[in-house]
Protein backbone atom coordinates (compact mmCIF):
# COMPACT_ATOMS: atom_id res chain seq x y z
CA UNK A 1 0.00 0.00 0.00
CA UNK A 2 1.35 3.76 -0.14
CA UNK A 3 1.51 3.32 3.71
CA UNK A 4 3.79 0.79 3.85
CA UNK A 5 5.87 2.22 0.93
CA UNK A 6 6.40 5.11 3.24
CA UNK A 7 7.55 2.83 5.39
CA UNK A 8 10.49 1.97 3.81
CA UNK A 9 11.14 5.02 2.98
CA UNK A 10 9.95 5.00 -0.84
CA UNK A 11 8.06 8.53 -1.06
CA UNK A 12 7.72 7.93 -4.95
CA UNK A 13 6.22 5.17 -4.98
CA UNK A 14 3.63 5.68 -2.50
CA UNK A 15 2.92 8.51 -4.18
CA UNK A 16 2.24 6.10 -7.40
CA UNK A 17 0.10 3.83 -5.45
CA UNK A 18 -1.96 6.81 -3.85
CA UNK A 19 -2.42 8.03 -7.65
CA UNK A 20 -3.51 4.82 -8.84
CA UNK A 21 -6.34 4.41 -5.81
CA UNK A 22 -7.58 7.68 -6.43
CA UNK A 23 -8.31 6.87 -10.30
CA UNK A 24 -9.37 3.19 -9.28
CA UNK A 25 -12.28 5.21 -6.98
CA UNK A 26 -12.25 9.19 -7.42
CA UNK A 27 -15.23 8.92 -4.88
CA UNK A 28 -12.89 8.44 -2.62
CA UNK A 29 -12.33 12.61 -1.71
CA UNK A 30 -9.94 11.60 0.99
CA UNK A 31 -8.00 10.04 -0.88
CA UNK A 32 -8.03 12.33 -4.08
CA UNK A 33 -7.18 15.11 -1.52
CA UNK A 34 -3.98 13.29 -0.41
CA UNK A 35 -2.73 12.68 -3.88
CA UNK A 36 -3.07 15.89 -5.07
CA UNK A 37 -1.62 17.41 -2.00
CA UNK A 38 1.64 15.24 -2.26
CA UNK A 39 1.89 16.41 -6.41
CA UNK A 40 1.25 20.01 -4.88
CA UNK A 41 4.22 20.08 -2.82
CA UNK A 42 6.71 18.49 -5.58
CA UNK A 43 5.38 21.33 -7.83
CA UNK A 44 3.68 18.54 -10.16
CA UNK A 45 0.68 20.62 -10.52
CA UNK A 46 -0.23 18.86 -13.80
CA UNK A 47 -0.84 15.79 -11.80
CA UNK A 48 -2.41 17.45 -9.21
CA UNK A 49 -5.25 19.08 -11.52
CA UNK A 50 -5.40 15.74 -13.40
CA UNK A 51 -6.48 14.01 -10.20
CA UNK A 52 -8.39 16.50 -8.90
CA UNK A 53 -10.57 16.75 -12.19
CA UNK A 54 -11.27 12.72 -11.88
CA UNK A 55 -12.40 13.55 -8.33
CA UNK A 56 -14.31 16.23 -9.56
CA UNK A 57 -16.39 14.59 -12.25
CA UNK A 58 -17.41 11.59 -9.72
CA UNK A 59 -17.95 13.23 -6.97
CA UNK A 60 -19.15 17.31 -8.20
CA UNK A 61 -20.99 18.18 -4.80
CA UNK A 62 -17.38 17.40 -2.67
CA UNK A 63 -16.44 21.11 -1.33
CA UNK A 64 -13.12 20.08 -0.60
CA UNK A 65 -12.25 18.91 -4.21
CA UNK A 66 -13.01 22.00 -5.56
CA UNK A 67 -11.27 24.30 -3.38
CA UNK A 68 -7.90 21.95 -3.87
CA UNK A 69 -8.77 22.44 -7.49
CA UNK A 70 -8.86 25.91 -7.01
CA UNK A 71 -5.48 26.02 -5.26
CA UNK A 72 -4.11 23.82 -7.62
CA UNK A 73 -4.89 26.26 -10.43
CA UNK A 74 -3.54 28.94 -8.74
CA UNK A 75 0.22 27.15 -7.88
CA UNK A 76 -0.06 26.56 -11.77
CA UNK A 77 -1.25 30.33 -12.39
CA UNK A 78 -4.00 29.45 -14.69
CA UNK A 79 -6.15 32.26 -12.60
CA UNK A 80 -9.20 31.97 -14.60
CA UNK A 81 -9.49 27.90 -14.11
CA UNK A 82 -8.85 28.68 -10.41
CA UNK A 83 -12.02 31.62 -10.08
CA UNK A 84 -14.09 29.02 -11.40
CA UNK A 85 -13.11 26.52 -9.11
CA UNK A 86 -13.42 28.84 -6.25
CA UNK A 87 -16.84 29.70 -6.98
CA UNK A 88 -18.09 26.27 -7.42
CA UNK A 89 -16.85 25.77 -4.01
CA UNK A 90 -18.18 28.98 -2.39
CA UNK A 91 -21.60 28.56 -3.85
CA UNK A 92 -21.63 25.51 -1.95
CA UNK A 93 -23.22 25.76 1.41
CA UNK A 94 -20.71 25.29 3.75
CA UNK A 95 -17.50 26.60 2.07
CA UNK A 96 -14.84 27.06 4.33
CA UNK A 97 -11.93 29.72 4.24
CA UNK A 98 -9.75 28.05 1.31
CA UNK A 99 -12.36 29.07 -1.54
CA UNK A 100 -13.14 32.64 -0.26
CA UNK A 101 -9.40 33.39 0.47
CA UNK A 102 -8.31 32.28 -2.21
CA UNK A 103 -11.32 33.73 -4.48
CA UNK A 104 -10.96 37.34 -2.65
CA UNK A 105 -7.11 37.04 -3.39
CA UNK A 106 -7.61 36.49 -7.30
CA UNK A 107 -9.49 39.04 -7.48
CA UNK A 108 -7.75 41.70 -5.72
CA UNK A 109 -4.35 40.35 -7.54
CA UNK A 110 -6.65 41.84 -10.78
CA UNK A 111 -7.61 44.52 -9.39
CA UNK A 112 -11.28 43.48 -9.11
CA UNK A 113 -12.00 45.09 -5.59
CA UNK A 114 -15.54 45.23 -6.25
CA UNK A 115 -15.83 41.57 -7.29
CA UNK A 116 -13.24 40.44 -4.07
CA UNK A 117 -15.57 42.51 -1.83
CA UNK A 118 -18.76 40.79 -3.40
CA UNK A 119 -17.24 37.50 -2.26
CA UNK A 120 -17.16 38.28 1.28
CA UNK A 121 -20.17 40.09 1.15
CA UNK A 122 -21.45 37.05 0.39
CA UNK A 123 -19.79 34.80 2.52
CA UNK A 124 -21.47 37.02 5.49
CA UNK A 125 -24.83 35.22 4.19
CA UNK A 126 -23.74 32.20 5.03
CA UNK A 127 -24.49 30.08 8.53
CA UNK A 128 -21.01 28.63 9.61
CA UNK A 129 -20.64 27.43 13.02
CA UNK A 130 -16.61 28.27 13.99
CA UNK A 131 -15.50 31.37 15.10
CA UNK A 132 -12.19 31.54 13.70
CA UNK A 133 -14.10 31.39 10.50
CA UNK A 134 -15.50 34.70 10.75
CA UNK A 135 -12.14 36.02 12.08
CA UNK A 136 -10.69 34.81 8.46
CA UNK A 137 -13.41 36.68 7.02
CA UNK A 138 -12.43 40.01 9.36
CA UNK A 139 -9.22 39.19 8.25
CA UNK A 140 -10.52 39.04 4.65
CA UNK A 141 -11.89 42.56 4.89
CA UNK A 142 -8.87 44.20 6.19
CA UNK A 143 -6.67 42.94 3.49
CA UNK A 144 -8.72 44.06 0.56
CA UNK A 145 -9.74 47.14 2.19
CA UNK A 146 -5.71 47.58 1.99
CA UNK A 147 -4.78 46.57 -1.33
CA UNK A 148 -7.79 49.13 -2.54
CA UNK A 149 -6.71 51.58 -0.44
CA UNK A 150 -10.39 51.95 0.50
CA UNK A 151 -11.58 54.27 3.16
CA UNK A 152 -11.58 52.95 6.49
CA UNK A 153 -15.44 53.79 7.27
CA UNK A 154 -15.74 51.72 3.83
CA UNK A 155 -14.34 48.49 5.24
CA UNK A 156 -15.24 48.31 8.61
CA UNK A 157 -18.52 47.92 8.34
CA UNK A 158 -18.06 44.54 6.87
CA UNK A 159 -15.32 43.50 9.44
CA UNK A 160 -17.50 44.07 12.50
CA UNK A 161 -20.30 42.36 10.97
CA UNK A 162 -17.98 39.51 10.74
CA UNK A 163 -16.51 39.77 14.42
CA UNK A 164 -19.83 40.13 15.50
CA UNK A 165 -20.88 36.55 14.49
CA UNK A 166 -17.89 35.17 15.81
CA UNK A 167 -18.57 36.72 18.82
CA UNK A 168 -22.05 35.49 19.02
CA UNK A 169 -21.15 31.91 18.91
CA UNK A 170 -19.61 32.58 22.26
CA UNK A 171 -16.47 31.24 21.33
CA UNK A 172 -14.15 29.12 24.65
CA UNK A 173 -10.53 29.01 23.23
CA UNK A 174 -8.48 31.75 25.08
CA UNK A 175 -6.42 32.45 22.06
CA UNK A 176 -10.10 32.94 19.74
CA UNK A 177 -11.14 35.19 22.77
CA UNK A 178 -8.04 37.33 22.36
CA UNK A 179 -8.02 37.86 18.92
CA UNK A 180 -11.36 38.67 18.94
CA UNK A 181 -11.09 41.48 21.56
CA UNK A 182 -7.85 43.00 20.12
CA UNK A 183 -9.18 43.56 16.60
CA UNK A 184 -12.46 45.06 18.38
CA UNK A 185 -10.02 47.38 20.37
CA UNK A 186 -8.36 47.84 17.13
CA UNK A 187 -11.35 49.05 15.74
CA UNK A 188 -12.73 51.04 17.99
CA UNK A 189 -15.29 48.70 19.56
CA UNK A 190 -14.21 49.57 23.44
CA UNK A 191 -17.20 47.66 24.59
CA UNK A 192 -17.42 44.86 22.92
CA UNK A 193 -13.46 44.10 23.65
CA UNK A 194 -13.59 45.35 27.65
CA UNK A 195 -16.13 42.08 27.69
CA UNK A 196 -13.74 39.79 26.11
CA UNK A 197 -11.25 40.69 27.92
CA UNK A 198 -12.67 40.81 31.20
CA UNK A 199 -13.98 37.24 30.10
CA UNK A 200 -9.95 36.12 29.83
CA UNK A 201 -9.42 37.24 33.04
CA UNK A 202 -12.12 35.42 34.96
CA UNK A 203 -10.55 32.57 32.83
CA UNK A 204 -7.14 33.28 34.13
CA UNK A 205 -6.90 35.93 36.52
CA UNK A 206 -2.66 36.22 35.65
CA UNK A 207 -2.78 37.90 32.45
CA UNK A 208 -0.69 40.69 32.90
CA UNK A 209 -0.89 41.93 29.49
CA UNK A 210 -4.72 41.72 29.29
CA UNK A 211 -5.07 43.44 32.44
CA UNK A 212 -2.97 46.05 30.58
CA UNK A 213 -5.12 46.25 27.52
CA UNK A 214 -8.29 46.46 29.88
CA UNK A 215 -6.91 48.98 31.79
CA UNK A 216 -6.41 50.91 28.49
CA UNK A 217 -9.86 50.67 27.16
CA UNK A 218 -11.36 51.61 30.56
CA UNK A 219 -9.11 55.35 30.14
CA UNK A 220 -10.67 55.21 26.54
CA UNK A 221 -13.72 54.91 27.67
CA UNK A 222 -13.00 57.54 30.70
CA UNK A 223 -13.63 55.03 33.40
CA UNK A 224 -11.19 55.75 35.32
CA UNK A 225 -11.77 53.92 38.36
CA UNK A 226 -11.64 50.71 36.54
CA UNK A 227 -8.44 51.70 35.18
CA UNK A 228 -7.33 52.21 38.65
CA UNK A 229 -8.41 48.44 39.40
CA UNK A 230 -7.11 46.71 37.00
CA UNK A 231 -3.47 48.50 37.28
CA UNK A 232 -3.55 47.77 40.81
CA UNK A 233 -4.04 44.11 40.75
CA UNK A 234 -1.01 43.82 38.42
CA UNK A 235 1.39 45.92 40.78
CA UNK A 236 0.02 43.64 43.39
CA UNK A 237 1.57 40.61 41.29
CA UNK A 238 4.42 42.52 39.66
CA UNK A 239 5.01 45.60 42.01
CA UNK A 240 7.98 46.52 39.53
CA UNK A 241 5.72 46.82 36.45
CA UNK A 242 7.07 50.25 35.59
CA UNK A 243 4.18 50.05 32.80
CA UNK A 244 1.57 50.13 35.28
CA UNK A 245 3.33 52.28 37.46
CA UNK A 246 3.24 54.85 34.83
CA UNK A 247 -0.26 54.60 33.64
CA UNK A 248 -1.11 54.52 37.43
CA UNK A 249 0.82 57.79 37.92
CA UNK A 250 -0.89 59.55 34.95
CA UNK A 251 -4.29 58.66 36.46
CA UNK A 252 -3.24 59.85 39.71
CA UNK A 253 -1.93 63.19 37.70
CA UNK A 254 -5.39 63.64 36.26
CA UNK A 255 -7.08 62.97 39.63
CA UNK A 256 -5.05 65.73 40.71
CA UNK A 257 -3.45 63.60 43.13
CA UNK A 258 -0.23 65.20 42.59
CA UNK A 259 1.96 63.40 45.57
CA UNK A 260 0.83 59.95 44.96
CA UNK A 261 0.99 60.39 40.81
CA UNK A 262 4.85 61.57 41.61
CA UNK A 263 5.61 58.64 43.65
CA UNK A 264 4.52 56.11 40.87
CA UNK A 265 6.64 58.15 38.83
CA UNK A 266 9.81 58.35 41.20
CA UNK A 267 9.20 54.62 41.27
CA UNK A 268 9.57 54.37 37.50
CA UNK A 269 12.91 55.75 37.09
CA UNK A 270 13.93 53.71 40.36
CA UNK A 271 13.28 50.50 38.40
CA UNK A 272 14.12 51.46 35.30
CA UNK A 273 16.45 54.81 35.27
CA UNK A 274 16.45 54.76 31.31
CA UNK A 275 12.11 55.12 30.73
CA UNK A 276 12.40 58.48 29.72
CA UNK A 277 8.89 59.23 29.55
CA UNK A 278 8.98 59.59 33.23
CA UNK A 279 11.26 62.12 33.94
CA UNK A 280 8.86 64.64 31.62
CA UNK A 281 5.54 63.33 33.48
CA UNK A 282 7.16 63.83 36.54
CA UNK A 283 8.26 67.17 36.16
CA UNK A 284 5.06 68.11 34.57
CA UNK A 285 3.84 67.05 38.14
CA UNK A 286 6.50 68.83 40.10
CA UNK A 287 5.70 72.21 38.13
CA UNK A 288 1.68 71.16 39.22
CA UNK A 289 3.04 71.08 42.73
CA UNK A 290 4.61 74.44 42.67
CA UNK A 291 8.07 72.73 42.86
CA UNK A 292 10.34 74.49 40.24
CA UNK A 293 13.62 73.09 41.61
CA UNK A 294 12.94 70.18 41.69
CA UNK A 295 11.29 70.08 38.30
CA UNK A 296 14.64 71.36 36.80
CA UNK A 297 16.64 68.61 38.94
CA UNK A 298 14.81 66.20 37.29
CA UNK A 299 15.11 67.56 33.96
CA UNK A 300 18.83 68.28 34.53
CA UNK A 301 18.71 64.16 35.36
CA UNK A 302 17.00 63.50 32.02
CA UNK A 303 19.69 65.70 29.83
CA UNK A 304 22.32 63.65 31.06
CA UNK A 305 21.05 60.58 29.66
CA UNK A 306 19.03 61.46 26.74
CA UNK A 307 19.11 64.42 23.55
CA UNK A 308 17.56 67.43 24.02
CA UNK A 309 14.16 67.79 23.64
CA UNK A 310 10.96 70.24 23.13
CA UNK A 311 9.14 68.65 26.29
CA UNK A 312 12.26 69.16 28.77
CA UNK A 313 13.23 72.67 27.07
CA UNK A 314 9.76 73.91 27.35
CA UNK A 315 9.36 72.49 30.93
CA UNK A 316 12.79 74.20 32.01
CA UNK A 317 11.45 77.44 30.66
CA UNK A 318 8.20 76.89 33.06
CA UNK A 319 10.33 76.21 35.87
CA UNK A 320 12.54 79.31 35.66
CA UNK A 321 9.12 81.49 34.99
CA UNK A 322 8.17 80.62 38.35
CA UNK A 323 11.10 81.19 39.77
CA UNK A 324 11.72 84.60 38.48
CA UNK A 325 14.31 83.86 36.61
CA UNK A 326 12.88 84.99 33.23
CA UNK A 327 16.35 85.51 31.10
CA UNK A 328 17.01 82.02 31.12
CA UNK A 329 13.37 80.41 31.20
CA UNK A 330 13.30 82.91 27.45
CA UNK A 331 16.64 81.30 26.86
CA UNK A 332 14.93 77.73 27.04
CA UNK A 333 11.53 78.57 25.53
CA UNK A 334 13.61 79.36 21.94
CA UNK A 335 15.26 76.31 22.31
CA UNK A 336 12.32 74.40 22.83
CA UNK A 337 11.32 76.15 19.69
CA UNK A 338 14.03 75.78 17.65
CA UNK A 339 13.15 71.52 18.65
CA UNK A 340 10.46 71.81 17.32
CA UNK A 341 11.11 73.41 13.99
CA UNK A 342 13.09 70.66 13.25
CA UNK A 343 10.69 67.61 13.75
CA UNK A 344 7.00 68.60 15.94
CA UNK A 345 6.06 71.99 14.80
CA UNK A 346 2.64 70.55 16.20
CA UNK A 347 4.02 71.12 19.51
CA UNK A 348 4.04 75.30 18.89
CA UNK A 349 0.82 76.07 20.16
CA UNK A 350 -0.79 79.29 20.80
CA UNK A 351 0.03 78.27 24.36
CA UNK A 352 3.58 78.01 23.94
CA UNK A 353 3.98 81.43 22.33
CA UNK A 354 1.78 82.93 25.44
CA UNK A 355 4.79 81.35 27.78
CA UNK A 356 7.10 82.75 25.47
CA UNK A 357 5.63 85.94 25.42
CA UNK A 358 4.76 86.23 29.10
CA UNK A 359 8.54 85.44 29.92
CA UNK A 360 9.88 88.48 27.99
CA UNK A 361 7.21 90.62 29.51
CA UNK A 362 8.39 89.47 33.24
CA UNK A 363 11.78 90.13 31.79
CA UNK A 364 10.32 94.05 30.72
CA UNK A 365 10.92 93.19 27.08
CA UNK A 366 8.17 94.76 25.85
CA UNK A 367 8.07 95.22 22.13
CA UNK A 368 9.39 91.57 21.86
CA UNK A 369 6.73 90.43 24.04
CA UNK A 370 3.81 92.06 21.96
CA UNK A 371 5.20 90.24 19.07
CA UNK A 372 4.89 87.10 20.48
CA UNK A 373 1.25 87.60 22.17
CA UNK A 374 0.17 88.73 19.01
CA UNK A 375 1.40 85.57 17.61
CA UNK A 376 -0.23 83.54 20.19
CA UNK A 377 -3.40 85.91 19.33
CA UNK A 378 -2.70 84.92 15.53
CA UNK A 379 -3.10 81.38 15.72
CA UNK A 380 -5.71 81.44 18.50
CA UNK A 381 -8.45 84.40 17.22
CA UNK A 382 -10.76 83.84 20.43
CA UNK A 383 -7.50 83.48 23.05
CA UNK A 384 -8.75 86.04 25.59
CA UNK A 385 -6.22 85.13 28.02
CA UNK A 386 -3.09 86.58 25.11
CA UNK A 387 -5.07 89.72 24.90
CA UNK A 388 -5.89 90.82 28.17
CA UNK A 389 -2.11 90.04 29.11
CA UNK A 390 -1.14 92.35 25.73
CA UNK A 391 -4.15 94.97 26.63
CA UNK A 392 -3.10 95.13 30.29
CA UNK A 393 0.67 95.11 29.50
CA UNK A 394 0.17 98.11 27.21
CA UNK A 395 -2.00 99.75 29.84
CA UNK A 396 0.06 99.27 32.87
CA UNK A 397 3.72 100.76 31.06
CA UNK A 398 1.06 103.73 29.75
CA UNK A 399 1.67 102.68 25.85
CA UNK A 400 -0.37 102.00 22.86
CA UNK A 401 -3.35 102.35 24.90
CA UNK A 402 -5.77 102.24 21.38
CA UNK A 403 -4.47 99.21 20.76
CA UNK A 404 -4.76 98.06 24.73
CA UNK A 405 -8.21 99.30 24.49
CA UNK A 406 -9.21 96.97 21.17
CA UNK A 407 -7.80 94.11 23.12
CA UNK A 408 -8.64 94.32 26.72
CA UNK A 409 -12.46 95.00 25.64
CA UNK A 410 -12.58 91.90 23.19
CA UNK A 411 -11.19 89.52 26.07
CA UNK A 412 -14.32 90.97 28.05
CA UNK A 413 -16.61 90.43 25.73
CA UNK A 414 -15.47 86.44 25.59
CA UNK A 415 -15.07 86.31 29.23
CA UNK A 416 -16.97 88.88 31.07
CA UNK A 417 -17.05 87.63 34.66
CA UNK A 418 -12.88 87.05 34.54
CA UNK A 419 -12.10 89.57 37.56
CA UNK A 420 -8.64 89.92 35.85
CA UNK A 421 -9.96 90.89 32.38
CA UNK A 422 -12.29 93.19 34.91
CA UNK A 423 -9.08 94.71 36.90
CA UNK A 424 -7.54 95.09 33.54
CA UNK A 425 -10.47 97.39 31.84
CA UNK A 426 -10.52 99.61 34.81
CA UNK A 427 -7.15 100.14 34.92
CA UNK A 428 -7.34 101.19 31.19
CA UNK A 429 -9.94 103.65 32.49
CA UNK A 430 -7.41 104.76 34.68
CA UNK A 431 -5.36 105.50 32.05
CA UNK A 432 -7.48 107.19 29.70
CA UNK A 433 -7.99 109.49 32.67
CA UNK A 434 -11.81 108.09 33.13
CA UNK A 435 -11.58 107.60 36.80
CA UNK A 436 -15.20 107.32 37.74
CA UNK A 437 -15.47 104.23 35.10
CA UNK A 438 -12.42 102.98 36.36
CA UNK A 439 -13.28 102.70 39.85
CA UNK A 440 -16.48 100.91 38.79
CA UNK A 441 -14.73 98.49 36.97
CA UNK A 442 -12.14 98.24 39.77
CA UNK A 443 -14.68 97.46 42.40
CA UNK A 444 -16.44 94.90 40.39
CA UNK A 445 -12.69 93.57 40.05
CA UNK A 446 -12.57 93.58 43.65
CA UNK A 447 -16.17 91.90 44.53
CA UNK A 448 -15.58 88.95 41.95
CA UNK A 449 -12.65 88.19 43.88
CA UNK A 450 -13.47 88.40 47.33
CA UNK A 451 -12.97 85.02 48.68
CA UNK A 452 -9.05 85.11 47.13
CA UNK A 453 -8.42 88.84 47.42
CA UNK A 454 -6.11 90.07 44.77
CA UNK A 455 -3.32 93.12 45.68
CA UNK A 456 -3.11 94.42 42.38
CA UNK A 457 -7.17 95.22 42.27
CA UNK A 458 -6.69 97.02 45.65
CA UNK A 459 -3.77 99.14 44.51
CA UNK A 460 -5.58 100.33 41.72
CA UNK A 461 -8.12 101.05 43.89
CA UNK A 462 -6.31 102.98 45.77
CA UNK A 463 -5.29 105.20 42.53
CA UNK A 464 -8.83 105.34 41.18
CA UNK A 465 -9.42 106.79 44.75
CA UNK A 466 -7.00 109.25 45.17
CA UNK A 467 -7.44 110.22 41.55
CA UNK A 468 -10.60 111.56 42.67
CA UNK A 469 -9.76 113.21 45.72
CA UNK A 470 -10.77 110.74 47.89
CA UNK A 471 -7.79 110.47 49.74
CA UNK A 472 -9.17 107.68 53.14
CA UNK A 473 -10.39 105.43 50.99
CA UNK A 474 -7.30 105.39 48.82
CA UNK A 475 -4.92 105.22 51.93
CA UNK A 476 -7.53 101.92 53.17
CA UNK A 477 -6.88 100.22 49.74
CA UNK A 478 -3.49 100.89 49.78
CA UNK A 479 -3.05 99.91 52.82
CA UNK A 480 -5.26 96.19 52.06
CA UNK A 481 -3.01 95.88 48.66
CA UNK A 482 0.22 96.26 51.46
CA UNK A 483 -1.51 93.20 53.59
CA UNK A 484 -2.14 90.93 51.02
CA UNK A 485 1.54 91.52 49.11
CA UNK A 486 3.15 90.36 52.77
CA UNK A 487 1.31 87.34 52.39
CA UNK A 488 2.23 87.07 48.66
CA UNK A 489 6.15 87.63 49.66
CA UNK A 490 5.86 84.73 52.47
CA UNK A 491 4.98 82.32 49.97
CA UNK A 492 6.82 82.75 46.65
CA UNK A 493 9.19 79.97 46.09
CA UNK A 494 11.88 82.47 44.48
CA UNK A 495 12.67 86.17 45.06
CA UNK A 496 9.99 88.37 42.61
CA UNK A 497 11.02 91.83 41.33
CA UNK A 498 7.24 92.30 40.70
CA UNK A 499 6.21 91.99 43.78
CA UNK A 500 8.99 93.82 45.57
CA UNK A 501 8.34 96.84 42.95
CA UNK A 502 4.85 96.93 43.73
CA UNK A 503 5.39 96.94 47.26
CA UNK A 504 7.95 99.46 47.13
CA UNK A 505 5.61 101.46 44.66
CA UNK A 506 2.25 100.96 47.69
CA UNK A 507 4.77 102.04 50.44
CA UNK A 508 5.68 105.15 48.29
CA UNK A 509 1.81 105.67 47.97
CA UNK A 510 1.25 104.97 51.63
CA UNK A 511 4.45 107.76 52.31
CA UNK A 512 6.81 105.25 53.99
CA UNK A 513 9.47 106.47 51.66
CA UNK A 514 12.62 104.23 53.38
CA UNK A 515 10.32 101.18 53.22
CA UNK A 516 9.81 102.15 49.46
CA UNK A 517 13.25 102.69 48.85
CA UNK A 518 14.37 98.70 50.67
CA UNK A 519 11.49 97.19 48.21
CA UNK A 520 12.93 98.95 45.21
CA UNK A 521 16.31 98.67 46.03
CA UNK A 522 15.44 94.20 46.29
CA UNK A 523 13.32 94.70 43.18
CA UNK A 524 16.86 96.08 41.84
CA UNK A 525 19.26 94.01 42.13
CA UNK A 526 17.12 90.95 40.89
CA UNK A 527 15.91 92.63 37.47
CA UNK A 528 17.71 96.03 36.82
CA UNK A 529 15.75 98.02 34.74
CA UNK A 530 15.79 101.94 33.73
CA UNK A 531 12.27 102.72 35.58
CA UNK A 532 13.62 101.20 39.07
CA UNK A 533 16.81 103.33 38.88
CA UNK A 534 14.91 106.17 38.22
CA UNK A 535 12.55 104.95 41.20
CA UNK A 536 16.32 104.76 43.46
CA UNK A 537 17.92 107.73 42.17
CA UNK A 538 15.46 110.26 41.11
CA UNK A 539 16.76 113.68 39.21
CA UNK A 540 17.39 116.97 41.40
CA UNK A 541 14.30 119.68 40.28
CA UNK A 542 16.44 122.46 38.99
CA UNK A 543 15.59 125.47 40.69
Amino acid sequence: TSRSFEFRGKPDDSLKHLEAAAKADPEQESVVILAARRYLQKKKTDKAIEVLRLGQGANPDAIATHEWLGLAYQQANQPAEAIAAFKTAVAQGQPTLISIRGLTKLHSAAKHFDEAFKVLDTALTKDKPQPEFWIGIADLYRDTGLAAKSKISDIKTGIIAALDKANALKPESPLTIHRLADYYKLWGENEKAIRLFVSLIELSPSLVGVREQLAELYLREEKTEDATKQLEAILRSRPTNERALFVLGGIKRDLDKLDEAAAHFETVLKINPKFEPAYYELASVQLFQDTPKKTLETLIKADKQFKATFINRFYAGLAHSSLHQFSRAIENLLEAEELAQAGEQNRLTHFFYFQLGAAYERNRQYDTAAKIFNKAIGMSPEYHNAMNYLGYMWADINRNLDEATTLIIKANELEPDNAAYVDSLGWLYFRQGKFDEALTELLRAAELTKDEPDSTIFEHIGDAHQALGQADKAKAAWQRAHELLDVQLEKVKAPDAYLFEQLGNVHHKLGQADEAKDAWQRSYEITPTESLREKLHPAKKEG
